[in-house]
This record gives structure tokens, sequence and C-alpha cells, in this order.
């Protein structure tokens, strides 16, 4: 009988020993894979940190750059000449979008639908194109500035779809686009009102608000303008080049 109870004690032993390594096992398993998530979901925290830092650190020299251009035209003599070329500078940055500039308009916030059909979802989002053809219906009723999510729109800006996203100014943004219009509200309003994109829009359920306000701001193109014009050289005048 002492043999019999002795090897029941030993089993006993053993059969608790083997659990505690089961579970010592399992958790540092657990572990290494939190740990493992733990470092992924670090490492693209501090990615996403350190490019909102470098986006706030351009920011900061285009403001500082634009302060000093300021600077430099406020100390020009008072002269004729001088304030018709600074009127010139004005109205070029102006019309190429490099101020802010405030006025009436409309302001156009588009949304996919709501429960769309999951076998043609694609029927049922926002689109590159129908953005398109809504900044090209503001431009004809007479928009002079336009923004989408704040991005100012120039000549050489593209709205690219990208997935569920679309890039502005190499920016991407996800839905809702809010697209802000600067002109007579009035026009601008009939234009949303009588467009064939909109219409489209509303046909697939794809949610769009159309609001006139009076005092729409909107900003002035942030991205690099050099980089936009480094392919770019000057053509002479034919006429000059027969002289």
């Amino acid at each position: 009988m002492k043999v019999k109870d002795n090897l029941i004690i030993l089993f006993i032993i053993f059969a608790v020993f083997g659990m505690l390594v089961t579970v010592q096992i399992r958790s540092t398993v657990s572990m290494q894979k939190q740990s493992a998530l733990t470092l992924d979901y670090n490492r693209l925290k501090n990615q996403l940190d350190s490019r909102v830092k470098e986006g706030e650190r351009y920011k900061a020299q285009i403001a500082e750059l634009e302060h000093k251009k300021e600077d430099f035209l406020k100390a020009y003599p008072g002269t004729n000449s001088s304030n018709t070329l600074k009127n010139d500078l004005d109205y070029l940055k102006f019309i190429s979008g490099l101020t802010d500039v405030t006025g009436e308009g409309v302001v156009i916030t588009l949304n996919d639908a709501e429960n769309p059909d999951l076998e043609s979802q694609m029927n049922y989002i926002i689109h590159d194109y129908e953005i398109y053809g809504i900044i090209n219906d503001l431009r004809d009723a007479g928009a002079q500035a336009i923004s989408i999510n704040d991005e100012r729109l120039i000549a050489t800006s593209e709205q690219i779809c990208a997935g569920p996203t679309i890039k502005i100014n190499n920016n991407r943004y996800a839905v809702p686009f809010e697209i802000k219009a600067i002109g007579d509200p009035d026009k601008l309003h009939s234009a949303m009102k009588n467009s064939d994109v909109v219409s489209s829009l509303i046909q697939y359920k794809k949610r769009v608000t159309v609001e006139s306000q009076s005092n729409i701001v909107i900003p002035k193109f942030m991205n690099d303008i050099n980089g936009l014009i480094s392919k770019l050289e000057v053509a002479e005048n034919e006429s000059k080049k027969e002289q």
C-alpha cells in the first residue's frame, strides 16, 4: 500500500507540474504576441507623429517666408510704381490661389450612401470623376475660388481616387467631402440644383447637401508650388526669335 500511495502522490505532483508548465508556455506566447502588436502599434504611431510634425514644420516655414515677403514689400518707397507692383502681385496671388480669400458662396457636402447594396457597392460611394463634374459645374457658374476639405484647388490640382480615399494636392481624404466655392451664391446654388452629376448622386442615394453662406473662408494653397513647375521652362516668343 505504501508503494501505491507513493505512486499516486508522484502522479499528482507530475500532473500539477505539467499543468503549470502548459500555463507558463501559453502565457509566454500570449505575452510575445501582445508585445509584437504593441511594437507594431508604437512604430506606426511614431511614423504618424513624425509625419504630422514634419507637416507642421513645413507650414511654419511657409508662414515665415510669407512674413519675410510682406516685410520686403512694405519696405518699398510709397511710389506709384511700387504700389502698382504690389497690386499686381496681390492680384496674381489671388487668381493663382496663393492667398486666403473670404466671401459669399456655397458649401457642398458629399457622402456615400447609407447601407448600400453589397453586390453593387461601387455605385453607392463618391468617386473622383463625380467630384470633377461638380467642380466643373461650379467653375462654369463663375466660382472664383474652390476648396475640397480646405485644400485650395489651383490649375494643377488633381483629385485622384485611391481606394476608399481621394488624393487632393497629394493629401488623402475620406468621406465626407466638403466643397467650398466663393462666387454668386444664387448662380452657384442654381448650378448645383440643375447639375446632372448631383442628380446622378441623388439617384444612387448618395448624400448631397448644398448650403448658401455669406462668410466662407477658403485657405491658400499650402503645398510646395516650386515642385509643380520644376519640369517647366519659359518658351520664347516666336516674333522675338525672328528679330
